[in-house]
């Protein structure tokens, strides 16, 4: 098992986060030396006060310093596919939210490119990336239409021949770029390790990649106590992938030493919805039966804790995205006390003063007529309704905006797909704001979060409680 290193205890509120020098010419002024008559001739005249005490005593003067030559500065030149010796081609692949909302999807969130375009104007205000300016192309796609992904794909590589693509695209649309087009890419989730194992060009994801968290919430609820005592039930669909997460949660939770029952779907989750509900109380018996008091449900939520309760069946949760078992619950008060562990969630993130200050704040001062709906964090009703949630676009701009830069700045001059992945090893810890610390390696380790934080839900608040952080060494 992974070695886990447990840091400091944290309380979150409920939720609802040139050099100067002289602009002359360079030559020196005129000396006045006084007027021709100064002393009667056979005089001596008065020695001028020099206010120098070392000057009037007849000291030495200090020997004057040979000026510090200026550091060399590298030659920048046409290293790369969209790099040029003054610009670094940049596309951001943009989500049409207006679609997802017309297909009843209530996921509305800000505009990505305005979120963006802010962080790259502070970054070439500030010199972009080793001397070269950020260029950017926004592309827009559909989450729901593939078609439109790999039309944006199309248009970034061979249209623009940008250099990376940030935001990135959905699952293995991603491929598209990386493996058809040899342009990498950055995506905030969406990758898991036999996509990234199929990656040709780096592909970096600010999220652990999706198998891995699955096996990190495992390990963190195992060792932080609040399993103690508690029979365990492990629920999987019937999908390959889903009963495989299933199998790594009862092998963790049982060398661990726990009692877990693993009951995985037959794969009914998307066909009819009587022999699927039928399936889950059956499951709940199974589970009442085998005496489980904790359920970790790894079906993503939907209302199996509504049937298991007509099914008389009572148990405590955990869910992989907490959030998303708790928005799919029709009573969320049989949800109290329910687990997760993941990155800190978006209402803890909009309280926070880093994140308000570092992210939050920069894309507001380019958009004045935002600051009102940036303020706050739209429910789930609200952004069904249309309001915009600023905080996720944010976050994913700031972050990895942040991260080129910085690997940019440790590449230099040779700008590349192969020189950036190799500064990946020189990049040490970052912080991701809205995440944590995270670590990227050239070889192995292409997704970056290492901290986690350990959530509760409080269903009298209806508020995720933010608990302790915990970093994995991973």
């Amino acid at each position: 098992m992974k070695r886990l290193l447990l840091v400091v205890l944290i309380a979150v509120a409920p939720v609802a986060a040139a050099c100067s020098g002289d602009d002359g010419d360079g030559s020196a002024g005129e000396v006045d030396a006084g007027p021709d008559d100064a002393g009667d001739a056979g005089e001596d005249p008065e020695p001028a006060d020099s206010g120098d005490p070392e000057a009037d005593s007849g000291a030495e003067p200090e020997p004057a310093g040979e000026p510090e030559e200026p550091e060399p500065t590298e030659a920048l030149f046409a290293s790369f596919r969209g790099v040029t010796e003054s610009t670094v081609k940049v596309g951001v692949a943009v989500p049409d939210f207006d679609a997802l909302q017309a297909a009843g999807i209530s996921n509305y969130q800000g505009d990505a490119e305005i979120a963006f375009q802010a962080f790259f104007d502070r970054v070439n205000d500030e010199g972009g990336i080793y001397g070269r300016m950020i260029d950017p192309v926004y592309v827009s796609f559909d989450f729901t239409d593939p078609v439109t992904q790999d039309e944006a794909c199309s248009r970034l590589t061979e249209d623009f021949e940008v250099f990376i693509v940030l935001y990135g695209l959905l699952g293995e649309s991603n491929l598209c770029l990386t493996n058809l087009h040899d342009t990498m890419v950055m995506t905030r989730s969406f990758q898991t390790s036999a996509l990234r194992e199929q990656a040709a060009a780096p592909w970096l994801q600010l999220n652990a990649i999706d198998d891995e968290r699955t096996r990190i919430m495992a390990e963190v609820l195992a060792e932080s106590g609040r399993l103690d005592g508690k029979t365990i039930g492990v629920l999987a669909r019937g999908s390959e992938a889903e009963a495989v997460e299933g199998a790594v949660v009862e092998e963790v939770l049982e060398a661990a030493g726990f009692d877990v029952t693993l009951l995985t779907g037959s794969g009914v989750d998307g066909g009819d919805a009587i022999a699927r509900d039928n399936e889950l109380r059956l499951q709940a018996e199974q589970f009442e039966a085998a005496g489980v008091d904790i359920v970790f449900d790894l079906r993503g939520g939907g209302d199996t804790v509504g049937i298991f309760a007509s099914a008389g069946f009572l148990p405590q949760y955990a869910f992989k995205a907490l959030g998303a078992g708790i928005d799919g619950a029709s009573d969320r008060s049989l949800l109290d006390g329910a687990l997760g562990v993941g990155e800190i969630n978006e209402q803890a993130m909009i309280a926070d003063a880093d994140f308000q200050t570092n992210c939050m704040d920069v894309v507001r001062a380019a958009n004045p007529d935002l600051v009102e709906e940036m303020s706050f964090l739209p429910t789930g009703d609200e952004q069904a309704a249309g309001a915009p949630n600023w905080v996720n676009p944010v976050m994913i701009a700031c972050d990895q905006t942040r991260l080129l830069d910085a690997i940019g700045e440790i590449v230099g001059a040779d700008l590349t797909n192969d020189t950036f992945l190799a500064a990946l090893d020189e990049l040490g810890p970052f912080d991701l704001y809205g995440y944590g610390l995270a670590s990227f390696t050239s070889d192995d380790k292409w997704d970056g979060l290492d901290e986690f934080f350990i959530q509760e839900y409080d269903a009298e608040t209806d508020t995720i409680v933010v608990l302790e952080p915990v970093v994995v060494d991973r």
